[in-house]
């Protein structure tokens, strides 16, 4: 799986191209270690809601579902793990009379740009890692620990409520 293209859209909210190397196996069907494995490393994932039309739980969606939508989901838990307050959500969708067979949009919500952009290649990283069957490279606390760093370099990035303030006064006096 890689991350082609990464677009900031709106405000708190990215969109990923996402391509699978082999466009025919894409989904934990052909891959069934990936999720065993991810819920192991990330416990909450469990706890997760998930939108479909069964009615699954997204344990139970992980069954069988595209290896994006398990990236989606990984996304909004690291980010979760780090913010540790907010519901943030995201989806999953395809279109292969459109795109190429094996090429997926992602889309998530977030609270921190540069926190976001930290945990789209740290969870890119995770799954690539367990396609592998290479648990043994994930240091979940160490990944956690970075996101934390670059969540308070993407707060102090964000601007002041004054200067912001000035900004939209500024703009109305156009």
């Amino acid at each position: 799986m890689k991350v082609v293209e990464i677009l900031f859209y709106d405000d708190h909210h990215v969109k990923l191209v996402v391509e699978m190397p082999d466009p025919n196996c894409y989904s934990t069907k052909h891959a069934p270690h990936i999720p065993k494995l991810l819920f192991k490393l990330f416990p909450h994932l469990s706890e997760h809601r998930c939108e479909n039309e069964n009615g699954f739980s997204f344990r139970r969606e992980c069954q069988s579902t595209e290896i994006p939508h398990l990236f989606e989901h990984l996304i909004i838990e690291l980010q979760g793990q780090v913010l540790r307050s907010g519901t943030l959500k995201g989806e999953t969708q395809w279109n292969w009379r459109v795109d190429p067979k094996g090429r997926f949009h992602v889309y998530v919500e977030y609270e921190n740009e540069v926190l976001v952009l930290g945990a789209i290649r740290v969870a890119e990283r995770i799954i690539q890692a367990l396609d592998r069957r290479d648990v043994e490279s994930i240091n979940v606390k160490e990944e956690i620990e970075k996101l934390r760093m670059l969540a308070d370099v993407g707060d102090s990035l964000k601007p002041q409520e004054s200067i912001r303030s000035v900004e939209m006064e500024m703009a109305g006096n156009r």
